[in-house]
């Protein structure tokens, strides 16, 4: 369908989107990095069109990682270090730094961080001042619901009381309920994960660490650092997954400094491989990852409640939040580019995940309308101008078109 394009744009300066970790070394763990969010350009609304109703899907903040065994066997190690005097100046931060991480996560997996609750506050800023016609409509209803797991609800209310902290006269509501984790949660089955481990761990143990270089930057002595803390080896593997979170409680990259910037990069990709793999639409799982049957319900209930919006209910924004799974999940199948591609599981390593999972990533469509009544959708991935692969055209698509597409 042809539109025509409002002639002018504000103009905006804007940078490319980083291709990599090395600037900021928190993406190594994908989707434990905390939100980023880049300005982007945006192409300018059809002339004519006004948007008057928002869909939303959120994963949740920043929250603590799990308590796996590595955490008490990396503490141990530092421990061991720190009391035979072999530890670097580097090596007493990064034992600290350990220290901070298990303590500030005491006990409490996947809790979210007051970073997390930051991350939703200033992405509901975001979406209120760019809609302000939205929210400032005749009518102000905004539906929320949450997964039922402490975080998603934690995430709903940041995000929320942002939105009536601008404007108090927002009417929202909030829901959860086992009921609604038919929609707002998904994931690959047992037997599939199981599949895709295999795979995942080949590629894993297709990788050396290199010890040499976590070594010299912690220990003072290497040769007494293999009698005190043994396997060197071990103990990078184990480091490496607490670094990976230490962003989510804002304590710097100092312990990701400490690791072989090519031991980071590799796992980045092992991290990617896994999402991808086992979320999106790879070639290997695709198929059963889309046939799941929350993914049905999402999309009955994604259309259901823009079709009531388009028909003058009085919703302006439904607000959902969730996790990162589901948020990969309907994103390919909805058809966002860069998570709708078909790519095999060597190709998945090489994905970029961190652009489209980090902590509190989003799925926003904004629908908009002509005074002919005419509809179309234009689709955000973390706030970024969004095309689909399964429609020509964009990023401003016929809602009918959409439709017929998916085929719900």
């Amino acid at each position: 369908m042809a539109v025509i394009m409002a002639a002018c744009a504000p103009k905006t300066s804007y940078q490319p989107l980083p291709e990599g970790i090395e600037d900021n070394l928190h993406r190594t763990g994908i989707n434990t990095c905390p939100y980023e969010y880049f300005p982007t350009p945006e192409t300018p609304v059809p002339a004519g069109y006004k948007p008057f109703y928002i869909s939303h899907y959120g994963r949740h903040g920043s929250r603590s990682n799990w308590e796996s065994p590595s955490y008490g066997k990396v503490l141990g190690s530092f421990e061991k270090a720190h009391e035979a005097g072999i530890l670097t100046e580097v090596g007493e931060q990064a034992y600290q730094t350990v220290k901070t991480v298990i303590s500030l996560h005491n006990h409490m997996n996947g809790r979210l961080t007051p970073l997390g609750a930051k991350e939703h506050r200033e992405i509901a800023g975001r979406m209120y001042n760019k809609y302000k016609g939205v929210f400032r409509g005749s009518t102000k209803k905004v539906r929320a619901a949450s997964s039922v797991i402490p975080r998603c609800l934690v995430s709903m209310a940041a995000f929320t009381g942002e939105l009536l902290s601008i404007d108090s006269k927002l009417d929202i509501s909030w829901d959860t309920g086992e009921v609604f984790m038919n929609y707002l949660a998904s994931e690959d089955s047992r037997e599939k994960r199981a599949e895709a481990r295999e795979i995942i761990n080949e590629y894993r143990n297709a990788h050396v660490c290199d010890t040499i270089y976590f070594a010299s930057r912690i220990f003072t002595d290497i040769d007494k650092a293999h009698e005190v803390v043994g396997s060197i080896d071990k103990m990078t593997r184990r480091a490496i997954e607490i670094a990976i979170i230490c962003g989510s409680f804002e304590l710097g990259d100092s312990l990701l400094l400490c690791i072989a910037p090519e031991d980071l990069e590799y796992s980045s990709k092992i991290y990617s491989l896994d999402l991808y793999l086992r979320q999106c639409n790879s070639v290997e799982f695709g198929d059963s990852r889309m046939a799941v049957p929350e993914m049905k319900a999402f999309m009955e209930d994604f259309i259901s409640k823009a079709d009531e919006a388009i028909a003058g209910g009085p919703t302006v924004a439904d607000l959902r939040f969730g996790h990162d799974y589901h948020l990969l999940a309907i994103s390919a199948f909805m058809g966002i580019k860069g998570i709708a591609e078909r790519r095999t599981a060597e190709e998945a390593m090489d994905w970029p995940g961190w652009l489209y999972t980090p902590f509190a990533g989003n799925l926003q469509a904004v629908f908009y309308r002509n005074k002919a009544g005419n509809v179309l959708v234009k689709f955000f991935i973390n706030e970024r101008e969004a095309t689909l692969i399964c429609l020509e055209g964009g990023p401003y698509y016929n809602w009918q078109d959409l439709k017929n597409t998916w085929a719900i």
